[in-house]
């Protein structure tokens, strides 16, 4: 069994693709189950928000304790969490039963999007990394949006239909990466960590403190800044498709699986090219702007096509900052690379927070006010990130080689 396992990008690739695509599965019914089940509409981005909380209180001990017990094993809890939590969402018909299953989901979830991240990190050499966090980006952008796209039209025939085919979906890939996925820490990594602090504590601070400089704090702040846009927009056009255009389940699944056509294509060609002539906290500054900027311009479009073909360009440069944000991640000098991953995902997980229920209270007051919020956010991201002298002035080396 253990020859069958090993530590490779193009395994935690395929595991993270069927996890990632299953997550995605409820989506695009979930603003149709809450009017069915008469929630407020702030509901949308509450439900989002309880599972963000619990990915931000999380995230920092999960990285903590894969860098002293395994990436492997960690990353397996989380996702037979998640898929438990899930469960019970599929389940809930209650306020309070929604919340609380989206907490326990948000639990799991932290686990295997923190370490995962940590374990590509592990694998491959500086020269390597990022190129296979565009990979990373990549894989996750075609995964959610053919998770959207099937969940749309199983959801056009059966809500509870997405639910069941994700539940499943989701022990088969933790079934897979119990199978195939090998540990990328050696023991004795393993053993210097646990000889460092302990293993007992909840969170670290005293391992944290020695990683949050201020340039990292900034960089952390812009990166909760710009998840807080991202979010925020994704969950306002969820719902705003559905309550201002009336369109089904599947469209909102067509829409995605477009975008994220078109996100696939951005990953491979151009975000690879800036990472090959500028440096990631240039390219942000660059990039993060841009976003801002076109979702000043959404709202602002009268007709369906106008809106979409918007929106279409706000999903390029959205999907093109992500992987470019994990470069300058991965660029932070630390043993604890768990911990920082946790860190960042931490960061992150406070923008799903923030920006779903933000955008969901505010939403009752407009339905435009949320893209402007959004826009607001990665424009106060890129202020901040002005001020990060993070990562050096040169960009990464790519080597031109196949993700196996």
């Amino acid at each position: 069994m253990h020859q069958l396992r090993k530590a490779t990008p193009a395994r935690l690739f395929f595991v993270y693709t069927v996890i990632c695509t299953a997550s995605n599965f409820v989506h695009p019914v979930t603003p149709t189950l809450f009017q069915m089940l008469d929630f407020p509409s702030y509901m949308f981005g509450a439900a989002f928000s309880a599972m963000s909380l619990a990915n931000f209180l999380f995230s920092p001990y999960w990285g903590y304790l894969s860098d002293r017990h395994g990436r492997r094993l960690t990353m397996i809890l989380g996702m037979a969490i998640y898929t438990a939590g899930q469960l019970a969402f599929a389940m809930a018909t209650t306020v309070t039963g929604v919340l609380l299953a989206r907490v326990l989901a948000g639990v799991g979830s932290a686990a295997y999007m923190a370490v995962s991240l940590a374990y590509l990190v592990d694998i491959t050499t500086p020269e390597q990394r990022g190129k296979y966090l565009a990979y990373f980006m990549a894989f996750q952008s075609l995964s959610g949006s053919a998770g959207y796209l099937i969940g749309g039209v199983l959801g056009d025939r059966s809500i509870l239909l997405s639910f069941g085919a994700q539940v499943v979906m989701l022990g088969v890939g933790t079934l897979l990466a119990w199978l195939l996925i090998g540990e990328s820490r050696t023991p004795q990594d393993m053993a210097l960590s646990r000889a460092d602090t302990g293993a007992k504590k909840f969170y670290d601070f005293q391992a944290m403190g020695r990683i949050m400089t201020l340039p990292v704090a900034l960089f952390l702040l812009s990166t909760c800044l710009a998840t807080f846009g991202t979010q925020g927009y994704d969950n306002s056009f969820n719902y705003y498709i559905r309550d201002v255009f009336s369109f089904p389940p599947s469209y909102n699944g067509y829409i995605k699986a477009s975008t994220g056509l078109v996100a696939l294509a951005a990953n491979f060609t151009l975000n690879l090219w800036i990472l090959r002539r500028f440096s990631p906290r240039r390219a942000l500054l660059f990039l993060l702007p841009l976003c801002g900027v076109t979702l000043l311009i959404v709202p602002a479009m009268k007709t369906t096509a106008s809106f979409l073909a918007a929106c279409m360009g706000f999903y390029v440069f959205n999907a093109i900052y992500l992987p470019v944000q994990q470069a300058m991640m991965a660029q932070i000098k630390t043993e604890n690379t768990g911990l920082l991953s946790g860190m960042f995902t931490a960061a992150k997980s406070a923008g799903n927070f923030a920006g779903p229920l933000a955008v969901g209270f505010l939403y009752g007051l407009g339905s435009k006010l949320p893209f402007y919020l959004a826009a607001a956010a990665f424009l106060l991201s890129a202020a901040t990130l002005s001020a990060c002298r993070l990562s050096p002035k040169t960009p990464i080396q790519i080597k031109e080689e196949s993700p196996c």
